[in-house]
């Protein structure tokens, strides 16, 4: 197959830093598929598929209606991700469920049922995981953190998982980026990252997408089962 026509689906493509995964990856000779609740910008991906990350019964019929039309998926990147700043003696088992259901279970799924389409075309194949620092070293908005954490494990554990089949898996976690949800992190939270911060700002969209593409790119085919900390020096 050659690259040009290989189909890589990005999950969350209508955010920031979704768009600039998209862009990273047409520049590889990628064909870039979009999922998420919108539609991307115009030019950013090839065609978009719009479906709620929660609603499992809905994304197993979208990813088997993307294999239909678009072909199977050589290239995952699982970005999408529930964020919403609340204190944690003011969180609610709603909340916890729609970010585990989001940036977790929905990430697992993603995991199986395309690499189920990589085993059957035979090709094998990439995924990348986004995650986040706040995974590693924990974070204000707890329900967050422990999903990125899942996020993490769940990638060393498939590392080992899909290896057989061929298909490379790695994860990126990054800390601030200079994106919409840096305005939401809560009271204080972007200027204590940016304080402690070596090099004393954020990433912006691009430097994350271009480790990403780095990752899903023949150039990293020896990576497998990793997490690259995109921090700073944090």
């Amino acid at each position: 197959m050659t690259q040009q026509n290989r189909i890589a689906l990005v999950t969350g493509s209508a955010g920031e830093l979704g768009a600039a995964i998209a862009t990273a990856l047409k520049k590889q000779g990628l064909r870039v598929v979009g999922l998420d609740l919108k539609a991307s910008a115009p030019g950013t991906t090839e065609r978009d598929y719009l479906c709620d990350l929660s609603d499992f019964n809905k994304l197993g019929d979208t990813l088997e209606q993307i294999c239909r039309e678009m072909g199977p998926v050589s290239v995952l990147v699982n970005n999408a991700a529930y964020y919403k700043h609340t204190p944690f003696f003011e969180l609610s088992v709603e909340q916890i469920q729609m970010t585990l259901a989001v940036n977790v279970t929905a990430v697992m799924y993603l995991c199986q049922q395309v690499a189920r389409q990589m085993i059957e075309a035979g090709n094998g194949g990439v995924i990348v995981n986004v995650a986040s620092i706040a995974g590693r070293n924990g974070s204000s908005q707890a329900d967050y953190g422990a999903s990125k954490a899942g996020v993490i494990n769940l990638t060393a554990t498939l590392g080992r998982v899909l290896a057989e089949h061929n298909i490379r898996i790695n994860a990126v976690a990054p800390a601030l980026i200079a994106t919409g949800m840096g305005q939401r992190l809560g009271p204080g939270v972007q200027e204590r990252f940016l304080q402690a911060t070596p090099l004393k700002r954020a990433a912006s969209p691009e430097e994350i997408a271009n480790v990403i593409a780095f990752l899903a790119s023949a150039d990293a085919s020896y990576v497998n089962g990793t997490t690259i900390d995109i921090h700073g020096g944090l």
